[in-house]
């Protein structure tokens, strides 16, 4: 068997190399290894880790850069946020502002009419 990624020809994997490895983890899985084996074990499966390593490599760091990129347009949206947040509080001021200068017009506009017909004994018309 040959293992590839993208092409690249990263190890062959003979069928006998892989009979091989599925009898020495048979033999480890029913305890029966010797010294030899185990090392013989050992040494297929750091190939086939290396073999995988080297596979995953690009994979592995195109994800991290695509998180790097990720993480870098959560930070510019949660800055936005904070920006977007002080702009809907001063709003928030300027409106309750705005409502106390009404109130305050209109309770003064009232007495300026009020007082203007206590005055004149006319109600007072806007022109």
């Amino acid at each position: 068997m040959t293992i590839k990624h993208e092409e690249v020809i990263l190890m062959d994997w003979t069928d006998r190399q892989q009979s091989r490895f599925d009898d020495l983890r048979e033999h480890d899985l029913a305890g029966t290894l010797t010294d030899a084996e185990r090392q013989e074990l050992d040494m297929l499966a750091a190939v086939l880790t290396k073999a995988a390593d080297e596979a995953l490599l690009p994979a592995i760091t195109r994800l991290q850069r695509e998180q790097e990129v990720l993480e870098l347009r959560l930070q510019q949206r949660q800055s936005g946020n904070a920006e977007l947040a002080k702009l809907l509080h001063q709003q928030e001021k300027l409106t309750a502002e705005s409502r106390r200068w009404l109130r305050d017009f209109d309770r003064r506009h009232a007495y300026i009419h009020k007082t203007y017909t206590q005055l004149t004994g006319e109600v007072l018309v806007a022109a």
